[in-house]
């Protein structure tokens, strides 16, 4: 079985489970990626214009660019 298949059908042994919804990730950055998306209600807000967003990975990104 190859890595990519080890990881979609569960049988790499690093895998976590999200506690909310029992989601299998490969590892703890797309664990903590999948609870902003898909259970954090809370919207991150750019201090310099405003907009707001629904994890902190995107607004990370926007602020290189947002001035």
């Amino acid at each position: 079985m190859t890595n990519l298949n080890m990881r979609l059908f569960g049988s790499s042994r690093n895998e976590l489970k999200c506690k909310k919804c029992g989601t299998v990730l490969p590892d703890s950055d797309r664990l903590r990626k999948h609870q902003e998306k898909a259970h954090n209600k809370k919207k991150e807000k750019c201090r310099a214009c405003g907009t707001e967003f629904d994890s902190s990975d995107n607004l990370r990104k926007h602020k290189k660019n947002c001035k």
